[in-house]
């Protein structure tokens, strides 16, 4: 005679959970919406600080400088017309897009790769940067969108 358990496992609903894994691995979508916010709201902090989080913009050329608070008193260095800011601060135009599984951010203005990468006659003034911590944060956040579909962020900062 022989003593035994029997064991069954029903893996259905695990099985159900790792499909709903599977199928959310294949829409990043909500994760890059999330991105393009934060990178937003970071790159009007970027020119809110005279781009301190890229370690600082060379100053504007005195004569310049000089000109621009006659004309545009009050502005920020870096800010006269405001379309370069508006493009980078909310990141619409054609230098972004969000697909599936790849998103791209960055600006469309003309003139913003002069000030990206400098010129003869002008310093650089780095615009468009990835923030200190933010592919981490990001892989962290796709992780959890994943395992749960949900993106765990509150006012900007990740959730336990």
């Amino acid at each position: 005679m022989s003593v035994h358990i029997k064991i069954h496992v029903n893996a259905s609903l695990a099985i159900i959970k790792m499909e709903q894994m599977i199928e959310r691995s294949r829409d990043f979508k909500p994760v890059f919406r999330w991105a393009k916010r934060e990178l937003g709201l970071m790159n009007g902090a970027n020119f809110a600080q005279g781009g301190l989080p890229v370690g600082g913009w060379a100053p504007l050329d005195p004569q310049y400088a000089e000109w621009k608070s006659r004309n545009f008193p009050g502005r920020p260095d870096m800010v006269l017309s405001k379309k370069l800011f508006n493009s980078l601060r909310n990141l619409n135009g054609p230098a972004n897009r969000i697909n599936d599984t790849t998103a791209e951010f960055g600006t469309h203005v003309e003139y913003a790769k002069f000030h990206q990468y400098g010129t003869n006659k002008m310093p650089k003034r780095q615009l468009v940067y990835e923030p200190a911590g933010f592919a981490s944060q990001l892989a962290l956040i796709t992780g959890k969108y994943v395992v749960d579909g949900t993106i765990g962020v509150a006012n900007g900062q990740l959730l336990p």
